[in-house]
């Protein structure tokens, strides 16, 4: 028979390859290891993953490439015959005897054992497509095979099913080195690498996490969606149509079940394509115990797209895309059949103690009367542990007229509706509860009623109408809700906070969590330490505020309580506390962590999140990630309805952005449809922020009296109920528009206060919003012996940060200004290697940030590429300009900014020379 050469030989990589380095530790070879098996569903890039790794490590390997075909004894001999011939003859400098290619396979494994030598150097045998391989005799002999295979051999599988080749006793011997969908899914570093090599314009960190929840890493899809987009809008709006359901996966997807399973084994995916996950256990009551476990195991080895929950879990998933595609073809069941499933996967949810999904599945099978039942049950339990979306789904599906008539679904969609932040809606319900308090079986929920009616003032901004009635509902019993009393005081500690009382809501909130912890509520809990966060930091005690973070997180991470909605409460207060101390890296990570709670809900969820990651992008002169995440807050606050609070904290963001851009028409336009400022009324952190911000508008406008009278208003407020915090920002925002003004003495001595403030507060952020005019204050006031010790040193500290951040926004220039780019290159006095080794905009970039003082690390982050993607532009820019260390970098950056007309010469950030980068 002759052979196919192209199966003996490995498949050539495509154009865009990613080196996966951090698998390296998977691929050391050792003779312990008999076994090693790359296992995962098509489009995981395992073949590529072979074929870039093995050469790149130096690993010698012989191929064989399977078709269906090849499930055939004698016909696999032949190909495994040749294969093994290659490798000696390519790695051992020797050939396998001429024998009998009719025998069976076991009898020719006999023989190639026996010339195989005892020792020689490792190397591999690689097999590829080896779902192909389902010959019962085959599968044996090659089980024969692996028991005497020689030490220096690792026989390696590629398979898209699980290999039936003894794993387990080859596991428990540690024979075997499995690599699986969990390893081999895209990671951000690898994401970036792709869309650094296919786009010029690659996605925001934040667009390429979310395209890494919503594919679940599959490489094919990331793929996917860098091959249809351009710039990072469309990319965007891509992700947002990113779904199993379009046609370009369904027809795939179709491929893959008609190819892999039986008609049989289809119909048992579709019945599982209702469930959010599923067990052998809940699958017997799904299907009345039709050998579950065996069947489920019979699709896991077919390599279908299921996922485990960990490696030792029984309870399984389908892949994020897999599932929306099941959930678009079941009309391969009939109406009846999918809302019989639906009922019973509800009451086997209900049976296992999951009222959530049990609520989603019941919701799904269009039965109004069960429904209603099931959530005036559950409700309760469900609102105690912030699941309100599935609560959500099932409440509107019930309708206006089934839930008026019921006081506890009324209740339910009351607070339901809240926290969707949806307050009209709100105020609805408590239209039906003010027509209906006088029946009997109303009057029985007024403590909860008082409760929602509480709630809803606080969020109206009425926090002197909420504490009376939180205040009635802790003196009325609950009937209903058993977390009436203490929703009802946390609601009174909030009140006591929004009208300034700040002591008593930090005493008060301390009694909620103590209550929360005793009765076992997670959710109350963590908002309890969140708003007593809060409270210190308006108090000015964020290093206090800091620890009681960090409290939560760790109670959050003891609990495994990340789905929770209210973590990410927990991440922005975190985010916007670490940029307050300039941790800007930290503050980054810990708003992209609150987006990810969210990030299924939408993103009017997460606009706090997304404020954050605008102010930590301007305040590393990231202007492009800073512009994207302005566009995002801009049409998330267009869409929604937010409290006070969340507007305050985003239009501060958003004037600081427009004040950058010298866009003073945005300014003006903000301030006539902004809430108005009152300064008599600003007894809290978001009023002050709210009024503040008009002081800033007013400033950038050139109307500085009107500032100054707002500002010194509210100083007036911030000392009566000792706003600590807020009266250094109103003192920095006091400094500034003095000195705008020309009056730089009392600039001077409101910047003294600050620094003053800033020694209980720690705050730098706020300082450094001061932007170009922070370093000619400071040095002003360093002139003079008038401070402490420890203010001076604060000084310095902001200083020196400020000249940072300059020297930052001058490298810049280099980054983005073609116009300085081409000038600079025409000009006669500059180095000759420049002109006759031109830089790509890229490597301009990168020099440009090597010059600001940024690792390599770093500016893998800010151009949102890999660090191995930069190494290799370093690499190239040394090459092309001579330069053999980091500082003779930053030195010819230094040049090329004299050069720019206007500026002087810049210095290097640091006092000392960088460590020569590792590039290699």
């Amino acid at each position: 028979m002759p052979l196919i050469h192209d199966k003996l030989m490995a498949p050539a990589l495509p154009p865009t390859t990613v080196a996966r380095e951090r698998l390296n530790d998977h691929f050391a070879l050792s003779e312990h290891t008999r076994l090693m098996v790359v296992q995962a569903p098509s489009g995981y890039g395992k073949s590529t993953l072979m074929a870039e790794r093995l050469p790149a490590l130096e690993q010698p390997a012989a191929w064989l490439r399977l078709e269906a075909q090849d499930d055939d004894p004698l016909r696999f001999a032949r190909y495994f015959a040749a294969a093994l011939g290659t490798l000696c003859r390519q790695h051992l400098g020797l050939s396998l005897l001429e024998d009998d290619e009719t025998q069976p396979l076991a009898s020719r494994i006999d023989g190639w054992l026996t010339v195989l030598p005892d020792r020689a150097p490792p190397c591999r045998l690689v097999i590829d497509e080896f779902e192909h391989l389902r010959s019962p005799e085959l599968l044996e002999d090659l089980r024969y095979w692996l028991r005497h295979q020689p030490r220096w051999l690792t026989l390696t599988v590629i398979s898209r099913s699980r290999p039936d080749l003894g794993l387990a006793a080859l596991r428990l011997r540690g024979e075997l080195e499995e690599v699986g969908p969990a390893q081999l899914a895209f990671t951000l570093d690898d994401s970036r690498t792709l869309s650094d090599q296919q786009l010029s314009f690659p996605p925001t960190r934040v667009s390429l996490e979310r395209a890494l929840r919503l594919t679940g890493g599959w490489a094919m899809a990331i793929n996917w969606l860098f091959e249809r987009t351009t710039t990072t809008a469309s990319f965007d709006a891509l992700l947002e149509r990113l779904d199993g359901a379009h046609p370009d996966f369904v027809a795939w997807f179709d491929d893959l079940m008609h190819e892999a399973l039986e008609e049989s084994d289809r119909v048992l995916v579709h019945q599982l394509g209702v469930l959010e996950r599923f067990s052998p256990h809940l699958v017997a009551r799904l299907l009345e115990g039709e050998q579950a476990g065996r069947r489920l195991e019979a699709l896991e080895q077919a390599g279908i797209f299921i996922e485990r929950d960990d490696p030792h879990s029984t309870w399984c998933r389908f892949h994020p895309l897999f599932a929306q595609y099941l959930r678009y073809c079941r009309g391969e069941l009939s109406l009846e059949a999918q809302r019989d499933l639906h009922r019973r996967a509800s009451h086997a949810w209900l049976a296992m103690g999951d009222p959530a999904l049990a609520v989603t599945q019941m919701t799904a099978a269009h039965d109004p009367e069960t429904l209603a039942a099931l959530v005036e049950a559950e409700g309760p339990g469900l609102l105690d542990r912030g699941q309100c979306a599935p609560l959500a789904r099932a409440l509107d599906a019930l309708g206006d007229a089934r839930l008026s008539a019921s006081p506890r679904l009324t209740l339910l969609w009351g607070w339901v509706t809240h926290a969707q932040y949806q307050f009209s809606h709100t105020e609805r319900v408590i239209g039906w509860i003010e027509a209906r308090h006088d029946q009997d079986e109303w009057q029985e929920l007024t403590a909860e009623f008082a409760t929602l009616r509480a709630q809803l003032a606080i969020n109206r901004g009425e926090a002197q109408h909420a504490a009376p009635l939180a205040e009635r509902a802790l003196n009325l019993p609950a009937t209903y809700l058993p977390g009436t009393p203490l929703a009802a005081a946390a609601i009174l500690c909030e009140s006591r906070f929004v009208q300034g009382y700040l002591e008593e809501s930090l005493r008060r909130v301390r009694d909620v969590a103590a209550e929360a912890r005793r009765r076992g509520d997670d959710q109350r809990l963590l908002w309890a330490h969140c708003h007593e966060s809060e409270t210190l930091v308006a108090m000015g005690r964020l290093q206090a505020a800091h620890d009681i973070q960090q409290r939560a997180v760790a109670h959050i991470e003891h609990h495994r309580l990340q789905h929770l909605p209210i973590v990410e409460f927990v991440h922005r207060i975190r985010s916007q506390l670490l940029w307050e101390w300039h941790r800007l890296d930290e503050a980054e990570q810990a708003a992209l962590d609150g987006i990810a709670v969210l990030d299924s809900q939408g993103e009017h969820w997460t606009l706090q999140c997304h404020v954050s990651l605008a102010k930590t992008a301007l305040a590393k002169g990231d202007h492009t990630q800073c512009g994207d995440h302005i566009r995002r807050i801009r049409k998330v606050l267009a869409e929604g309805d937010y409290h006070i609070d969340w507007r305050a904290n985003a239009h501060a963001t958003l004037l600081a952005w427009w004040a950058g851009q010298r866009d003073l028409e945005a300014i003006e336009r903000w301030r006539q449809e902004a809430p108005a400022a009152n300064p008599a009324g600003a007894t809290n952190h978001f009023t002050q922020c709210n009024a503040r911000n008009h002081a800033r508008a007013l400033m950038h406008l050139g109307r500085f009296e009107s500032a100054r009278e707002l500002l010194e208003a509210l100083e007036t407020q911030t000392q009566r109920l000792g706003l600590v915090t807020d009266a250094n920002r109103n003192r920095l925002c006091l400094a500034r528009l003095e000195w705008l003004a020309g009056n730089r003495q009392a600039a001077l001595s409101h910047l003294a206060q600050a620094l003053e403030l800033a020694s209980r507060t720690a705050l730098v952020g706020s300082f450094l919003r001061l932007e170009d005019d922070l370093a000619p204050m400071l040095d002003r006031l360093l002139e003079n012996d008038a401070l402490n010790d420890l203010t001076r040193q604060r000084a310095e500290r902001l200083l020196d940060l400020a000249r940072r951040r300059r020297d930052y926004g001058r490298a810049v220039r280099l980054m983005f200004d073609d116009d300085v780019i081409d000038g600079l290159v025409a000009r006669p006095d500059v180095p000759e290697l420049i002109r006759t080794s031109p830089l790509t905009r890229r490597e301009w970039q990168i020099l440009g940030l090597i010059h600001a003082g940024l690792s390599n690390e770093r500016i893998a982050e800010r151009l949102s590429v890999a660090p191995t993607t930069i190494k290799t532009h370093i690499r190239s820019l040394y090459q092309k300009q001579n330069i053999r260390h980091r500082d003779e970098a930053i030195a010819l950056a230094g040049q090329l900014l004299e050069r720019i007309q206007g500026e002087a010469p810049a210095p290097a950030v640091a006092s000392t020379p960088p460590p020569p980068p590792s590039y290699a």
